[in-house]
């Protein structure tokens, strides 16, 4: 039997980072590990690929999320991984864990694990964690039916990034999901490190608003060119992140630099410090947005980092699944 633990949060929650700290931390054998990117090129495998341990497998579902347009990729990676289990003798129990885009339905994989015969005899859901942003959760929650869905249907709700925020404020977002949600388990996450949270009573009583579920959400994906200048790509992306912090939703890919590719994020209104990437992982980055056109974005990077002038842009305006 494979036990299968679903890891799901809303665009820039920081799944990624809180499963590489669990999975490092972890002293169980993972043997298969999923990543699903909704970028054509996808990145948060090469950031987990050695967090599982020795032996574990790891594969990447790019391009769309594994709740509609990828969920036969991630039916067929889910039976390869039984297959492989028959055919290999594997007594006992394995432990797969599948990390979905930031804009996945996770009901979706719920049914698929019910209704497909060789999955409903060979995988059980173990666990549904869902990764909640401590700095900008409150704002996620109260704009988002997507993220709020994603809590409803969570076993253990994790708030990342909690050394970031002050304990009232994390007790009053764990409130917030306890409106949400009255049997999931709610942790906060500090550098890896978990611990539960008593949940304070929202200060609002409307603490939800869904005017910004109005604005598609939308995708633009891009090349860089190589030698792209950090210091106008650092300072450009900044810039839309302050103005846009509800636009550009999230933002992650390679920056080809001079001195060697860099992995760079944002996540609203944040940018994440760069981390220095293998040279072979390619120059895609994705943008996800809302409200803002793609079109118009593409021109913004074209004249403000007029050395990163894109070789190749795809998909401009594609709606998010």
């Amino acid at each position: 039997m494979i036990e299968l633990t679903l890891v799901c949060g809303f665009l820039g929650a920081g799944k990624t980072t809180w499963l590489d700290h669990h999975l490092r931390g972890s002293s169980e054998r993972l043997d298969l590990l999923i990543v699903n990117d909704f970028a054509e090129e996808g990145i948060d495998h090469l950031t987990l690929r050695d967090a599982g341990g020795t032996g574990a497998r790891v594969e990447a579902i790019v391009g769309g999320c594994v709740c509609c347009s990828k969920l036969e990729e991630l039916r067929a990676a889910l039976s390869g991984a039984v297959d492989r289990s028959h055919r290999d003798g594997v007594a006992g129990r394995t432990r797969a864990v599948v990390e979905t885009s930031g804009l996945a339905e996770p009901h979706n994989v719920v049914r698929l694990l019910s209704e497909d015969p060789v999955l409903r005899t060979n995988v059980m859901l173990h666990d549904l964690v869902v990764v909640l942003d401590g700095v900008g959760g409150r704002r996620t929650l109260r704009h988002r039916a997507a993220a709020r869905a994603q809590v409803g249907l969570a076993d253990r709700v994790v708030i990342a990034r909690a050394d970031l925020v002050d304990a009232a404020e994390l007790a009053e977002l764990a409130g917030i999901v306890r409106v949400l949600t009255d049997s999931a388990t709610i942790t906060v996450a500090d550098h890896g490190i978990e611990t539960p949270i008593e949940a304070v009573a929202p200060t609002d009583p409307q603490p939800f608003d869904d005017a910004a579920d109005d604005l598609p959400i939308r995708s633009l994906t891009t090349s860089l060119r190589q030698g792209t200048s950090w210091a106008e790509y650092a300072v450009w992306l900044d810039a839309v992140c302050r103005a846009h912090p509800d636009g550009l939703l999230r933002s992650k890919g390679l920056v080809p630099t001079s001195d060697g590719p860099l992995l760079v994020q944002s996540m609203g209104a944040d940018v994440a410090l760069p981390v220095a990437a293998d040279a072979t992982a390619g120059s895609s980055m994705v943008f996800i947005l809302s409200g803002i056109d793609p079109d118009d974005l593409a021109r913004s990077l074209t004249t403000f980092v007029p050395s990163a002038v894109a070789t190749d842009t795809s998909v401009p305006g594609r709606s998010a699944d």
